[in-house]
């Protein structure tokens, strides 16, 4: 039982070890548009190239903007990054019966998956400590 516990607090450790820091991460804001105009709605993720580092993601609001958060924390940790977007045909939203069902599934992706995926999107991103808006995404 006491190894279980060394075990346990071991684990522990280095999970927290792995993670950035509040202090670590940069506070970055970005945008992206279709056809010069907002992707309101879109899902925007950063998959670092470190995998030690932990994923951001945002989601684009009605003006095209976005904020990055990670790990339920504001912020990016400094690095480079794939960049992912997926932007669901709000049109085609779920029932609430599918909701409650737990079979909803968001629309058709109005991108036609072009930027869905690390291995098929084009989109990267360098984030240094000094860092604090992207060049807009014009997709």
């Amino acid at each position: 039982m006491k190894q279980m516990s060394r075990l346990a607090l071991t684990v522990c450790m280095l999970v927290l070890s792995g993670c950035a820091s509040s202090t670590d991460l940069v506070q970055v804001s970005g945008s992206v548009t279709v056809n010069e105009k907002p992707a309101a709605g879109a899902t925007v993720l950063f998959h670092p190239e470190d995998p030690a580092a932990v994923t951001a993601s945002g989601s684009v609001a009605e003006d095209g903007t976005f904020t990055l958060v990670s790990a339920m924390q504001n912020g990016i940790a400094p690095g480079k990054y794939k960049v992912t977007v997926t932007w669901p045909d709000a049109s085609k939203q779920p029932t609430k019966e599918q909701i409650m069902m737990g079979t909803a599934e968001p629309g058709p992706d109005l991108l036609k998956g072009k930027y869905a995926s690390r291995d098929r999107t084009s989109l990267t991103a360098e984030i240094t400590p000094s860092t604090t808006t992207l060049n807009p995404f014009e997709l």
